[in-house]
């Protein structure tokens, strides 16, 4: 009996055995590149699994039968194959994924995208699916945190007022790219989050390319672009709602609509999400819309025409001044703000920013033929908003606080009106003023002004048109080799003004700055004869209830109002070789960047514009990868920039005259060596680079303590190196179970001395000052970042993933004028504490009905990690240990932020 049951038992095994088998097969996309993380599945069960890094996947103990297999992955159309199992293996081969977006592979060229194996550049590319799953209520250049030598901070903690260093060089030196457009500042390159709040929503992927980067364009990064490719029109019809809450009043509502593909060739998607919320910070309250409209339309069979539009009107409360790390944040937390305060019992602050930038571009794609292709893209931008401040004076002290540290803005309007106040001010008295409308009238009036006492909130207006066209032709010369060349235009008009917020209790603000609009008198004397400084410009008050959007006309602007046109004529050219196990390419660029500057209230009309100044900028660069076997592979590159100098160090004093004609291109020598290994569960890069920077031209003012006189130093010919390795790698054992790593160690110098001339305010040459910065540490950015993650699935559709990131080697900002004495360079600035941050996430996709539903919880810094993420260097010329008893010291007076606490978001989408 027991012999025979042992006999059916093992038949029983054999039986089972036979009747079970696996499926396996390669996903990949149109380019036959593997689709990694896709989530392969046979339809009505719960069998499945995700590919591995090379696209590749196999489904186990999958009983005899015949299924449907399903592969899915966002920004893809979900692909289906007919599959019978019958025991043993069942190869299914290459299957190719559809785009599931009009355009998107074209878009792609603009957008110079790097590929791997192919492209011998460093690259750290972030999918849709992490964007959405992590970003939550971060800001957007934190989503880039777990990349080597990117260092992101929120800065004061505003809504988009983070910012981003790559391999140590600060963001005027990292160019923003959407689409293959530059959105970075024309004036000076800086990159302003705000702007793209929303982007996180409708963004398919970002590549970070480290260093001189793959752009065949003449575009002035010099640590790396930051390459964004937004979704484009989809081809299905469908959409989503989502809804997002998290810590301190945190809220956000989406939705998502296309039409799908026509039969006429004609598809519309929308995308909009509205975000609220209090801010972390004391008094940085959110106010924010996104929206994104794509348009496409195929014209016959080798022609796509697109347009598209997106933009992120905000407003929200800002912390600008940097606080002093001891004793304001020692005594209030780290969440202070002394920015803001009541007024009529309403929150009220100091500082806010608000802004619309829209940008529009209409698309053309154009297969000419087998071997020619033509994507044009011509587009427009215009921004308009700013930020606001203080503006005047509180004569016996400034800017006093209450006993909260707060700002007492009920005695502000007191101290404006001419009344007696909490804060003991003396109340700024009512003068006489005759108008211009009416000379025979004298009137007594509540007045802020500059010299006379008062003080009103006031905003810094910054408004552009910018035009552009990019256009760019692939030519195939053989199958090995393909010329490319293009152009790329950019006309910009800038206008910078300020004007009157609220007057806080005082009637009028009298300006005198404009010399075009003197025509109001004040007796500041009470001697009834106009005196020097008694002719101005009396802004009136509004009847506005916000006076923060809009414009205003000439006569209604206070303190400074400029214009200026910089235009940007490029062309751009590379050659490319593929065959085999060899890519390399040979590419130059040559651009003409031209300036001029409008003054509005300096100069007469007849004198308004400057001089034309123009600056001829290229770049050449060379590289080649190559693919070693199917696991590893080798690159190198090299380049060489020139760029132009920026707007602001041209026109340095914010005249027309004082033209900084010393001013020189800057150049950048750039060399990078690299090595990949690839395989379907194990990737891994390591990557050398040095970057020499030369001739790089700063200016600066800076008043005289003693005698209050202003003077301005030309700083020119500094020279830095910033050279380091970076590594990363990504794990997968299982399907279930990934782990992903970085680490960068970056060497970050200044790399000789130099001298500045000094002048004063007529232009007189006072002296030439030597600085001493040879060998000091480049401040403001962790040199040292290492970062691990897992991601576990538990259980189908319910995902869980840790990050820790550190971050080391973190100097201080300083000035470089400040290091005027022989050996100043031998001290370093002061050297921030290292810090750990831990973030996790949940995930957990389910179905409604027949709809795909999707929730996600994110905290960041699980522990509640207390740490300084930026600071100005107060060390004073002494060399401070850190941790030291002088060093602590130091610190109670250094003013710098704090970084955010833990934090928290969850989300949930329908997809319809």
């Amino acid at each position: 009996m027991k012999q025979s049951m042992i006999t059916f038992m093992l038949c029983l095994v054999g039986i089972f055995a036979f009747a079970q088998g696996s499926i396996k097969g390669i996903i990949t996309d149109a380019d036959g590149e593997g689709v990694i993380g896709a989530t392969v599945f046979l339809q009505g069960t719960t069998i499945g699994t995700v590919t591995d890094y090379d696209g590749s996947f196999e489904i186990t103990s999958v009983k005899d039968g015949d299924y449907t297999l399903v592969a899915s992955y966002v920004g893809y159309t979900d692909l289906t194959k007919e599959v019978s199992v019958s025991g043993g293996e069942t190869d299914m081969g290459t299957l190719a994924m559809e785009m599931s977006s009009i355009g998107l592979t074209e878009v792609s060229v603009l957008a110079s995208s790097a590929v791997d194996r192919k492209t011998p550049v460093a690259v750290s590319t972030i999918k849709s699916t992490e964007i959405e799953a992590k970003l939550g209520n971060q800001e957007f250049p934190e989503i880039l945190k777990n990349t080597p030598s990117v260092y992101a901070t929120k800065t004061g903690g505003g809504f988009g007022d983070s910012r981003i260093n790559v391999r140590g060089f600060t963001q005027e030196n990292v160019t923003l790219m959407i689409n293959g457009i530059s959105v970075s500042g024309m004036e000076d390159n800086k990159i302003y989050w705000s702007n793209w709040a929303g982007l996180g929503d409708v963004t398919r992927q970002i590549q970070v390319q480290r260093g001189l980067g793959a752009s065949k364009m003449a575009i002035t990064s010099v640590g790396g672009t930051i390459n964004i490719v937004t979704k484009t029109t989809d081809i299905e019809k469908g959409g989503s709602i989502s809804q997002a809450i998290g810590n301190d009043g945190y809220m956000k509502t989406g939705v998502t609509l296309s039409t799908g593909r026509t039969e006429k060739g004609w598809a519309f998607t929308f995308s909009g999400s509205r975000t609220t919320g209090d801010g972390y910070i004391d008094n940085t309250y959110i106010d924010a819309w996104s929206y994104f409209v794509s348009i496409a339309k195929e014209i016959g069979d080798n022609q796509q025409l697109s347009f598209t539009a997106l933009g992120a009107p905000q407003r929200h409360g800002q912390r600008s001044f940097n606080h002093r790390i001891g004793r304001d944040f020692g005594q209030y937390g780290i969440r202070y703000n002394d920015d803001w305060g009541k007024k009529n019992g309403e929150d009220f602050g100091w500082r806010e920013n608000f802004y619309h930038k829209p940008q529009m571009a209409l698309n053309h794609y154009w297969d000419i033929n087998e071997k020619t292709f033509l994507a044009t893209s011509a587009y427009v931008s215009f921004g308009n908003g700013g930020g606001t401040g203080d503006i005047g004076a509180t004569r016996e002290f400034f800017h006093p606080k209450d006993y909260q540290g707060n700002q007492p803005f009920d005695a502000f309007v007191n101290y404006n009106s001419g009344n007696e106040n909490a804060i003991g001010l003396d109340p700024v008295p009512a003068y006489n003023v005759v108008f211009a409308e009416d000379p025979t009238d004298t009137v007594s009036v509540q007045l802020a002004s500059k010299g006379g006492g008062g003080i009103i909130k006031r905003a810094s207006m910054n408004e552009h048109n910018w035009y552009g066209v990019l256009s760019t032709v692939n030519h195939d010369l053989t199958d090995e080799l393909r010329l490319t060349g293009g152009i790329d235009f950019r006309f910009y008009r800038g206008s910078h003004y300020r004007k009157t917020i609220d007057l806080l209790g005082a009637d009028y603000w009298f300006d005198t700055d404009n010399i075009n609009n003197r025509n109001d008198w004040v007796d500041f004397n009470g001697n009834g004869i106009q005196d020097d400084g008694e002719m101005g410009n009396l802004v009136r008050p509004t009847n506005d209830a916000d006076r923060l959007w809009g414009s205003v006309d000439r006569d209604d602007q206070i303190d400074y109002s400029n214009d200026e046109q910089i235009n940007w004529y490029g062309t751009f050219a590379s050659l490319e070789y593929s065959k085999e196990k060899l890519s390399a390419f040979l590419s130059g660029s040559v651009s003409m960047t031209t300036m001029k500057r409008f003054e509005n209230f300096g100069e007469t009309s007849a004198n308004r514009e400057s001089e034309l100044v123009s600056f001829i900028g290229y770049n050449a660069r060379a590289g080649a990868n190559y693919n070693i076997d199917e696991h590893h592979n080798v690159f190198a590159n090299v380049g060489y920039l020139a760029r132009a100098p920026y707007f602001d160090v041209v026109f340095p004093r914010f005249n027309n005259t004082d033209i900084n004609r010393d001013a020189v291109n800057e150049k950048v020598l750039a060399f990078e060596l690299g090595y990949g290994y690839r395989s379907r569960k194990f990737n891994a890069n390591v990557n050398l680079y040095r970057t020499q920077w030369s001739d790089k031209t700063d200016a600066s003012s800076f008043e005289d303590p003693t005698t209050e006189d202003i003077y301005f130093a030309n700083i020119l010919g500094i020279d830095a190196i910033h050279q380091g390795i970076e590594l990363d790698f990504n794990y997968r054992p299982i399907s279930r179970i990934g782990f992903t790593g970085f680490a960068s160690f970056g060497d970050w110098q200044w790399a000789n001395n130099t001298s500045a001339v000094v002048t004063n305010e007529d232009q007189d040459v006072i002296g030439e000052v030597n600085l001493f910065l040879d060998g000091l540490k480049v401040g403001d950015a962790a040199q040292t970042t290492i970062g691990l993650g897992t991601d576990v699935n538990l259980l189908p559709g319910l995902n869980v993933d840790f990050n820790w990131n550190h971050f080391g080697n973190l100097y201080t900002a300083y000035d470089i004028t400040d290091r005027t004495e022989e050996g100043a360079n031998d001290i370093q600035p002061m050297k921030l504490e290292n810090y750990n941050l831990f973030d996790a996430g949940l995930s957990f996709a389910f179905k409604i009905g027949e709809m795909d539903a999707s929730t996600r919880l994110n905290i960041n810094n699980i522990f509640d990690n207390i740490y300084i993420a930026e600071a100005q260097d107060n060390s004073d010329g002494v060399a401070l240990e850190r941790g030291s008893a002088a060093w602590n010291n130091a610190l109670q007076d250094t003013r710098g932020w704090y970084g955010f606490g833990r934090t928290w978001n969850l989300a949930f989408k329908l997809r319809f």
